[in-house]
This record gives structure tokens, sequence and C-alpha cells, in this order.
């Protein structure tokens, strides 16, 4: 006797749970099997099964900075990510470098020297670009961050909400370095504090941990906190490094602010912790060997941290071969072929809407529409040179698949 309908589907349900979110072309392809898994895979209450599952949504590739013609941003898919939506990158302006992304948002600076530094927000699933307006008072950027400013937000569905920008700058004073905090909500800036600090701020990307954002100060031998409540500035000093060794801040794997550095091959991971009486301190973690842990090392090949994954607690580090995440768990996943300065992880947050963006361009790859591009998120998806819907999905010869 065949079994109930019903036990068949909570079975596949089950299955189709476990397909790895770092690949979202597995859902697809699940998708294109037949009807009754189009419609289980595109059901709302199973793709929020999924995210609760996998926890983390799955990094899509990451932004960095290079130069043709001029100083420009460019995204890479992860490597082994067989489908993503950003085949080719939307941003597409010359003269603006990625600061750093986070809660589905890309921060951009603009390169018009002599010209004031600009900002943008850049969302790369929707295209919305909203320049940040400039501060009302002649200034020297150092770093900014973005994130997410809608209250109770799990950030999994951050398009459109509102969002604030947080700009480290200086007066004429070299050393006195400030806050200002822009609000898309009020469309107004806010300084905050002021603090003495005899050292630049790298361009690399801040980190958001509990309540406060860290930058990297000189090499990683301090770090700037700023803290998002109390709207006050820090200076931390870092744990005693050897000397040689750069090290960034990086999310500890409790989730707080953490620091890692190469040295003689070995990534060395520290965490700042609350002492006995109640005062922060570092504590020193795990050491690893990245020349046994790492693939197709040279010997004398180079190694260094140059980003991490918020939420996951995921360390990059660029090494001849190429760029290698390394998880807490010790797993390790190359993620680019290239070497970089500095990486930002772009952490793609609504799985449905990538499923429905990778069903659209497989159905427009049918169709041969060039390029297509999601441009609103509706009952169906428009191009310049077609609609598509997803009762279209009728239309499939899923036997020829």
């Amino acid at each position: 006797m065949a079994p109930p309908p019903d036990l068949i589907d909570d079975a596949i349900a089950e299955i189709l749970l476990r397909l790895p979110p770092d690949d979202p072309a597995c859902l697809v392809r699940a998708s294109l099997v037949c009807k009754a898994w189009h419609g289980l895979v595109s059901d709302p209450a199973f793709l929020r099964r999924y995210r609760a599952f996998h926890g983390a949504p799955p990094m899509m590739g990451f932004l960095h900075n290079t130069y043709d013609e001029a100083p420009c941003a460019r995204f890479v898919a992860s490597a082994g990510t067989s489908a993503s939506p950003f085949s080719a990158p939307a941003f597409g302006h010359l003269n603006w470098w990625v600061v750093e992304c986070r809660h589905g948002r890309v921060l951009l600076q603009s390169f018009d020297w002599p010209a004031p530094t600009r900002l943008l927000v850049w969302d790369p699933i929707t295209g919305v670009q909203q320049q940040v307006p400039m501060l009302g008072y002649p200034y020297s950027y150092h770093a900014a961050a973005v994130l997410c400013a809608a209250d109770g937000c799990d950030h999994l569905n951050c398009h459109g909400g509102p969002f604030s920008v947080v700009v480290i700058g200086s007066y004429d004073e070299e050393n006195l370095r400030w806050a200002s905090v822009y609000s898309s909500e009020t469309g107004i800036w806010t300084t905050s504090s002021s603090i003495q600090l005899e050292a630049y701020i790298e361009e690399r990307p801040s980190l958001l941990a509990g309540d406060a954002l860290y930058f990297n100060v000189h090499q990683g031998q301090r770090i700037l906190k700023y803290d998002l409540v109390g709207r006050g500035l820090q200076v931390i000093t870092a744990p005693g490094m050897d000397e040689g060794m750069e090290s960034i801040v990086v999310p500890a794997e409790d989730g707080g602010l953490g620091l890692a550095g190469v040295k003689d091959g070995n990534l060395c991971l520290w965490s700042c912790q609350a002492g006995p009486h109640g005062i922060a301190e570092w504590v020193q973690g795990r050491v690893v060997n990245l020349r046994t842990l790492l693939p197709n090392l040279e010997p004398s090949g180079y190694l260094d941290v140059i980003g991490f994954e918020e939420g996951t607690s995921t360390i990059f580090i660029r090494t001849d071969a190429g760029v290698f995440g390394l998880m807490p768990s010790g797993q390790v996943k190359k993620v680019g072929e290239t070497a970089y300065y500095a990486i930002a992880p772009y952490i793609f947050m609504e799985l449905d809407d990538l499923l429905f963006f990778l069903l659209y361009a497989f159905m427009a790859n049918l169709m041969h529409v060039p390029n297509p591009m999601i441009l609103q998120r509706a009952d169906c998806y428009h191009h310049e040179d077609a609609v598509i819907h997803p009762s279209w999905y009728d239309t499939i010869d899923f036997s020829r698949r």
C-alpha cells in the first residue's frame, strides 16, 4: 500500500530542509522538479523553517575595491556558489569604493578628490541607491559604518527600512576624532562625541558586536569603539602582539569583540571578556596552524586576515592560493580565487527573494532575455523586454529538465 501523500510531502520537506544555504541553486533545482516541489519550496512557511534550521543567512559573495580606469567596487560571487543574483555588479559607477556591507546594504564612499567625501547606501537586490546628505561643515573623513535602524528587526527582511550611518571624522585639529550619526528616518546628522586619537583608522569594515561598533586603528594595535547607546567614543588597547603581526577586529566565538592576526603561519585569536572585577580584559584563544589546514599553500607564501562574517564568526584569510573562510568549527571553504587587501562579505538577508529571483533568472534565460535584473518585488517581475509571471511556470516542460 502506498504511503499517504501527506507523509511523502513531510519526508520531502525534511530532505529539502537540509539543502545547503550557501548554494541556493540547490533550492532552485528542487523547485523545478515538479509542481508539487515548486509549491513546497516557495511556501513562506517552508522558507521560514529553512532560515530557522540553518541559522545565519548565506554569504553570496563579497565586495572589494580595485582600480579600473578609476577607483571602483567589484562584486565576487563565492567560489562554490553555482548561482548568484550578482552575475555582474549592478553598481557600475567609477570613483566609488565599498566601505562595508551590513543588514543587506552596501555603504560606498566617493573618490572625487579634492571634493569632500560623499557616502551612498546601495541595496544590491532592489538596485536602490540612496545618497547620504553631506554634513553641513568641512571635515576630514576617516571611517564609516551602516546598520539597520528598525526597532526589533531580526535583519531577515531589512530592504526599504530605516538605516543609520555612523561617520568618524575630524576638523582642523588633526588628532581630534568625532562621531556623527545620520538617520534615514529624520534625514538629520547628529554629532555625539569626540576623542583624541594620534593614529590612523584603517580602511576596513567595522565590527558590530552588541551595542557597539569597532574600528581598526593602526594595524590593529588599537581599536576605536563607538557606543551606539551611550553615543560615546573609546580607544581600546589591543593585546600585546608579536612584532610585525598585523591584526584586525573580528567577531569572537561568543559574538563579542575579538581580534585575529597571523604570525609564522599561525592564526592567533583573542577575545575581549569581562574580568573578575568587571573590567574587560583580553584572553588568548585558539592558535590555528594555517599551513597544515589550508590546501595548496606555498611554503613561503603570504597569509593575512582580510575580513570576517558577522553572525557566524567566520574569518577570511588571503593566501597565494586564493581566499579561504575559516569557520569556528574548524571547517575551511574557499570563497575566492584572488587575494585582496580587505573584503566586505555580502549576506543575502531574504531567502525567499533570492529563490524567486533565481527562478525569474532561469525563466528569463529560457526566453533569451539578456541580463535579467529584478526591478521590484510584486506578483510579477518586470523587465524592459518582458514580463515574467509566476504562472508561466506551467509552461515549463519538466520532462526535458
